[in-house]
This record gives structure tokens, sequence and C-alpha cells, in this order.
């Protein structure tokens, strides 16, 4: 009966190969395989061996973009193992032999795909036969490592299938193997042999013997499994099958076999430490290239940081050097920072933009001595919730913008719902007071009238300004539609500090500007690689965002950051702070006339900080600020915020929201901005 089962099985696949021929044959003959192609540059840019290099710009004029570019120094893009090009003419005939013997034996005689193996794969597979070796070439691993595209699909797999035979017709056999062999992953974070020899042996490929070039071949099958160093025995039986195919091939003589497969798995693993320890933002910058790079060619993160490390590329960063220089030196000193009763230091991190460009000056990612490349950044990578750091973007903002509040519209501030007894939202103060203006709302953080206001809003509305107009990206559709994300600030998974100020960008002047780390990529030659121009856009009026800073200036003189601040006695600043649930979080997003900074303060595993009082996220902003304006350039700039014609300052009765000029009651009138071409 098995047998039966096994003939019915070939058969059945034997048509499906049948079919899958015709359909193939059938593309071919109608030209559509054409629109599957690989970025032929993207090999041309990979052969490159120049190092990478940064540049910064001192500016004269910064906002009309006057200034020469200076290349920055010690920052480097040597990180030790993870990259190191071999160029064709180096890569040994042995480890060429090698890896054509375990991967692609036929590599020489198709075209990009071996569709004899292919088949040969799939009916040993369904008859549970030895497995050891896939039915993907050489040119198709490439391709997959070249796009990361590794989905379980007939339509990834009819791409790549196009893709492989399209790259062949650009590229002799030499250069694929050449691109292959420096990408291909070799475990321990390695991206190709040379990575790999320098990590595991201490050599180059040239230096290598016949059993270590065969031990670093096997890896590729499964990097985890095979990885000489934590799987030696595994690795061990793959490098002798690797031998094996080498001996079957006629590669290797058998006495040169013989003496392979009684060379022990022998490691010497390089201990070199990398030698430059890049700044928060260089690194901030390595990781908008690749993302870039990535998204716009198409390719893997893989492929990206590769051509990234080995490109030759020229980038030129958007970064202020006086303004990095007080971040790095502020967070690097660990006596700026609290500690609790433990002894324990919880983190922070901080970022500085310019509002009219969308520039980041400068940014810290953690407390203390940065000791890595590529480490945690809680600025840029670590996504925490806001609180109410994100009203003024999810809330109030766009409520101005669409007529729904003025400054002196009159709310309740009383629960919405009780469930189990208890009142809901609750205020921080954890007490009600009934009607306020919307100024007492917003400078004192008043969640119950943010939810109110963010009903008459529409939770739709909200969740679509932030991700379409201010960027914040990781909000999710489905799980931050509720009044928690959009008006506590308690999202799913929570937003970057980069994120968060990023957005309050378009509260300087109406316009939201896209944050950026640089502004273009070239090559060696001056070749545009990447243009990373302004991204600009108008979300809420001038005069709106003139009335919504001039509300966040309360915040700073009458509200929850009262004390805190102590930079608005030299020039105007606005901003909101925000506590997150059980006190795991705290932040501070503030901006003056010529700046917007953001900072926050926490756990690295969040726990409360209800000991530490206050918000101390405000006091290193107001730290770090207070140095830039007395040791930068900046000092000559201090100003008030302007304000367009069409916002003036008028009176209203609190207790209904009227304008008016006079009252019987003189402790019942306000004064606020309005604007007045509504």
């Amino acid at each position: 009966m098995k047998k039966l089962l096994k003939i019915f099985l070939l058969l059945i696949t034997a048509v499906s190969f049948v079919i899958s021929g015709v359909i193939i044959t059938a593309t071919v003959f109608l030209n559509r395989y054409k629109s599957y192609k690989i970025d032929v540059s993207l090999l041309d840019m990979a052969s490159k061996k120049d190092e990478t290099v940064f540049y910064r710009y001192e500016f004269s004029d910064r906002q009309s973009r006057i200034g020469n570019a200076v290349l920055v120094n010690g920052e480097s893009l040597s990180n030790g193992t993870k990259y190191k090009f071999i160029p064709y003419a180096e890569i040994p005939q042995d480890m060429i032999n090698a890896f054509i013997a375990i991967e692609d034996k036929r590599f020489y005689k198709h075209k990009g795909v071996d569709f004899l193996r292919s088949s040969k794969a799939v009916i040993n597979y369904l008859i549970g036969g030895n497995s050891r070796f896939g039915g993907s070439t050489i040119t198709q691993q490439l391709v997959k490592n070249l796009t990361g595209n590794d989905e379980i699909s007939s339509k990834r797999k009819i791409n790549e299938i196009f893709s492989a035979i399209n790259l062949e017709k650009d590229f002799d056999k030499s250069e694929i193997l050449e691109a292959y062999l420096n990408i291909i992953n070799l475990s321990d974070g390695c991206r190709g042999i040379g990575a790999a020899a320098y990590h595991f042996y201490s050599k180059t490929p040239s230096e290598l013997t016949l059993s270590e070039i065969a031990t670093l071949a096997a890896i590729t099958n499964n990097p985890s499994k095979y990885n000489p160093r934590t799987n030696p025995q595994n690795a061990k039986k793959r490098r002798d099958v690797v031998l094996e195919q080498m001996n079957n091939l006629g590669y290797i003589s058998d006495i040169e076999y013989s003496k392979a497969l009684e060379e022990p798995i022998k490691l010497n693993l390089s201990d070199k430490e990398e030698s430059t320890v890049n700044s928060w933002y260089t690194d901030m910058v390595i990781e908008d290239v690749t993302h870039d790079l990535s998204d716009k060619y198409g390719i893997s993160k893989e492929y990206a940081s590769f051509l990234l490390y080995s490109g030759g590329y020229r980038i030129y960063t958007a970064e202020d050097k006086e303004i990095q220089d007080i971040l790095d030196d502020y967070y690097s000193d660990l006596s700026n920072f609290p500690c609790d009763i433990n002894g324990e230091f919880p983190q922070s991190s901080m970022i500085v933009i310019d509002p009219y460009t969308g520039d980041i000056l400068g940014v810290a990612g953690a407390i203390g001595e940065k000791k890595g490349n590529r480490i945690q950044n809680y600025a840029t990578h670590a996504k925490r919730p806001p609180g109410s750091a994100i009203k003024p973007l999810s809330v109030y903002a766009p409520a101005f913008e669409k007529g729904i509040i003025k400054w002196s519209s009159i709310l309740d501030d009383s629960p919405i719902e009780n469930s189990n007894g208890r009142s809901w939202p609750a205020n921080a103060n954890g007490k009600y007071i009934g009607p306020v203006t919307v100024k007492y709302a917003v400078e004192n953080s008043l969640n119950t009238v943010a939810v109110k206001v963010l009903e008459m809003l529409g939770n739709g509305n909200s969740l679509d300004f932030l991700k379409n107009s201010l960027y914040i990206n990781s909000l999710d559709r489905e799980n931050d539609i509720g009044s928690a994300s959009l008006a506590l600030g308690q999202p799913s998974v929570g937003i970057t500090l980069r994120e968060l100020t990023g957005g309050y960008t378009a509260l300087s002047s109406g316009i939201m500007s896209k944050s950026r780390s640089y502004f273009k990529v070239t090559d060696s030659n001056g070749e545009i690689i990447l243009d990373n121009t302004a991204r600009q856009e108008r979300v809420i009026s001038k005069e709106n965002a003139a009335i919504m800073t001039k509300l966040l200036e309360c915040v700073v003189d009458d509200g929850t950051a009262k004390g805190l601040i102590t930079l608005d006695n030299k020039i105007s600043v606005a901003g909101k702070t925000g506590t997150t649930q059980n006190n795991f979080d705290r932040l501070f997003v503030g901006y003056t006339p010529d700046l917007l900074c953001g900072a926050w303060f926490g756990y690295e595993y969040p726990k409360s900080l209800k000991s530490f009082g206050g918000n101390y996220a405000a006091v290193f902003w107001d730290d770090v600020m207070s140095r830039i304006y007395s040791e930068t350039d900046y000092a000559s700039s201090l100003r008030l915020f302007s304000i367009p014609d069409g916002v003036q300052k008028l009176t209203f009765d609190a207790s209904n929201g009227e304008i008016i000029f006079y009252s019987d009651d003189p402790l019942a009138l306000e004064e606020g901005w309005f604007n007045v071409t509504n």
C-alpha cells in the first residue's frame, strides 16, 4: 500500500511540474517576466570597498541652508566582525567550490533556476527521502537575501524564479558569486565570508584551511544549528557533508578529503573590540539610512546594512555639533540624574529638533557612558506610553482646527461613566471641579475634558490626524482607537519619543515637518543614492497653531510644569507634561521660538517612579535647553513667539465662554486668544 501511495504521489508531482512548466513557458512567451527584476545598481553598489563617512553642516543661516559641509571626525562604520567585503579575485577557489558543492552543484549549468534540482527536491520531500539539499539555486538565494522576502507562497516563489533568471541576464556567474558570498548569513551577526573568517578564525578567507572553509560553508543551511561556536558537533557533521560533496564532484582529492575530515573543529575567535564607539546621533543616522535604503530599493534590511557598511557612501547629516556635544556631556554624567533608595538609576532620553524643518539637531539615547554601537536608544527605539503629552496632538489641536472648541469653551470636569463604583476617567489629583474652560483643562491636564473633547472630535479623526498628518506610525488602527490611547496617552504598544516630539513641529507654525537625521546620501562620485528632502505639510492653520502655543505657554507658566522650567525667564517656552499609568513614565515636550525638545524619564523595565516626586523629564529638559541658550549662538536669538494677525487677545465671561467687553461681575472676566478669521 505504501508503495502505491508513493507512486501516486510521484505521478501527482510529475503532473504538477508539467502544468507548472506550461505556465512558466507561457509566461516567458508573453514576456511578462520582465517585471520581476532586481535593481542592478544594487550589485554595483555592493562592489564598492570605500569607507562610508559622515558630514555635518556648519550653517551661517540654518533656516536658509547657508553653510558648508564638514567631515565628522571620530565616527566610523568599522564594526569589527559584521561586514568585511571580499572581492571575487580574493576568494579562494576552495571556498567557491565548497558553497557550490553544498548549495548549488549545477550552478555553472543553469541560468538562474535549476528546474531539475527543484523537482528532485520536491519529490524527495514528498516521499520522505534525504532532505539535506534544498531546491533554490545560489542565484535564487541571492535574490532572497537582496529582497529579504522569505514568505512561503507561490507568488513569492514565482517572483524569485523570474528575478533570478533576469539577474543572470545582467550579471555573470562571478559577479553573482561575489555578491552572494559577501552577504550570506553565517551566524553570530556575520554577513559574508570575510566577516565569518575573521570572527571564527581571526583570518582572511585566503588563510583558511580546507576544513575551515567547509565549516563556514556548512553554516548557511541553518546558521543557528550549524554555528561552530555554539553547536560544534552539528557543525562538524555538516562540514563532513560539505567535504563529501566536494570530493564526489572532484573538487578535492581523496587525500585532501581524508585529511580535512580528521581536522577537529578548532576556532580562534576574534576578541577585538570595536575601535570606535559612535555617538547616539550617528547610530540614529545609520538606522535611518538602512531603513530608507531598504524601502527605496526594495531590499532586505540586512542587505541595506551591508551596502551601508561597504558602499563608500557620503552621508550628509542634520546634526548640530554644539547641541549634540551638550547632550553627550550632560547624559554621560550620572551626577545629573537621580537614583532610587536601592542605588538604581532610572533611564532617560532626549531629542532636539528644529521645529520649522524637522531636522534632528541632537539626540541622547540613554544615561551614562555609551559603550557600544547600535545599542538600545530610548529616544528612537523604545516605545512607551506618552501619557498626557499626547493630548495637544491627539485632541486639542485637531479640535481647534475643526472649530469644535475655542479658548473659552466651557466643558464639565466630571466623570463620564462609573464602573464598579469607580469614577472614570480619574484626574491626576483624583478630584472633579465641574465646569471649566479649555484653557484651564489644558494647563491642568484634566483627563475628563480630554475624553469629552475627543468624543466631539471623533476617535477616527484623532487617530487619522496622528498617523496621517503627524507620522506617529507606531499607533495601531485596531488597538488604539479608544479613549485610553488617544485622550489618556496609553496606546497598546506605545510610541517613540522621536515620534511624539516630531509631532509637535505642527504646533510651532501649523506645518508638520517630518523629523529627519540626514539630508542626502551619495556615492563617492557624488551621485545621489538617497535624497531625504524635507517632508512638510500644513496640517493646522497658523492661527490655531499660535493659539495652541499660547495654551501650552500657560502649562509652563501656571499649569502642570509650573516651577519646573526656568528658561521661560529668558525666552518664551510652551510645553506639555506627561505621566503614564501607574507612574511608570514621565515626559516633557517643550519648545521655544527656535527649538523643540522632548525628554523622557523611566526605568528600563517599567516600574513606578512615585518615589521621585516631580517630573524629572522637565528638569532635564530645562537643564539642557538652558545650556543651549547660554553656550551656543541661540543665546543671541532670545525672543517671543510670533502672533499672526488673525489671532487676537479678547475678554470673555468665564461663566459661559462668551466674548464680552464689560461685565457686572469683574471676577468673571478672563482674557484669552481667539482666531478672528473664522
